[in-house]
């Protein structure tokens, strides 16, 4: 990530953040990678299901 990206502060449950913190040491990513792969591919087929 560079430095002049956007930072986002956002408020989770903390079983979800948990739950995230494990997902990504499974995959060894950061939870700022993590994050960045779910929302890509969830925004990937939102497009997807739009064309459909």
């Amino acid at each position: 990530m560079a430095r002049n990206d956007t930072q986002v502060n956002i408020r989770m449950p903390h079983e979800i953040v948990e739950e995230l913190k494990q997902a990504a040491v499974e995959s060894r990513r950061s939870m700022t990678a993590q994050l960045n792969m779910i929302i890509e591919e969830w925004l990937k087929n939102q497009k997807e299901s739009a064309k459909a």
